[in-house]
């Protein structure tokens, strides 16, 4: 293994659009930093947002941030994002055999034989339906477990976030609170699992995606979840 591998900290980002980041890229101080790479058309490159791709209105994530406290808490490492996140996604869309599934897995393949850990954001499509709120907690256990055989990595971190308490006023959507709390209960059931509140933090007017400062601060906090974990 060279010394780029071995500094090589290397994180999958799964789920919808507020992983994918949708805050306006002039509202928040860029983070540039050579430390911080991306995996991009199977190659590794210095990350800049947006990280993802999925959408025109791809911006500011939450993954610069994250990245930004595990520098500071080793700063000789390298951190490696996996960005796979896509914008109106349901759980469903995210299962073992599906095609987002798949890319998911074979780019942590291609990018690394280590992964660190797993962050996933999702769960606002499924705010709409009764029934899929219903599913949810077997679906996501049913991820977490998949991704860990899969990867070869049985006690993987997996960090997700709660949902943001505006999108329960939102026309449609009346079942956040729900999915977040499912999310939150699996960390007595699931090992190597954490929850990340996003209490405080705001939406960028649309009542479904997270702002930049606020997205700034939910990486910090997916951060501190994972050196809990770590602690452990």
């Amino acid at each position: 293994m060279n010394d780029f591998h071995k500094k090589l900290r290397c994180y999958l980002l799964l789920g919808q659009s507020n992983m994918a980041g949708r805050g306006e890229l002039s509202a928040v101080e860029p983070i540039v930093d050579p430390r911080i790479l991306m995996f991009r058309n199977d190659n590794w490159t210095q990350a800049i947002e947006p990280l993802h791709q999925d959408h025109p209105e791809a911006g500011i994530g939450l993954a610069m941030s994250f990245s930004s406290v595990l520098l500071n808490h080793n700063p000789d490492i390298t951190i490696g994002l996996i960005p796979c996140a896509v914008g109106a996604t349901s759980i469903s869309e995210w299962m073992p055999g599906t095609k987002l599934y798949q890319t998911a897995i074979n780019s942590a393949r291609k990018a690394t034989d280590s992964l660190r850990g797993a962050l996933w954001h999702q769960g606002e499509y499924d705010a709409n339906d009764p029934n899929r709120v219903d599913a949810y907690a077997e679906r996501l256990i049913f991820l977490i477990e998949s991704i860990r055989v899969d990867l070869n990595s049985p006690q993987l971190p997996f960090i997700t976030g709660e949902l943001g308490s505006f999108i329960n006023t939102r026309n449609g959507f009346p079942y956040g609170s729900d999915i977040s709390a499912i999310q939150k209960s699996l960390g007595k059931i699931v090992q190597d699992y954490a929850f990340v509140s996003a209490a405080g933090l705001t939406d960028k007017g649309d009542r479904l995606h997270f702002n930049s400062k606020s997205l700034r601060e939910f990486g910090k906090r997916y951060a501190l979840e994972l050196l809990r974990l770590w602690r452990k």
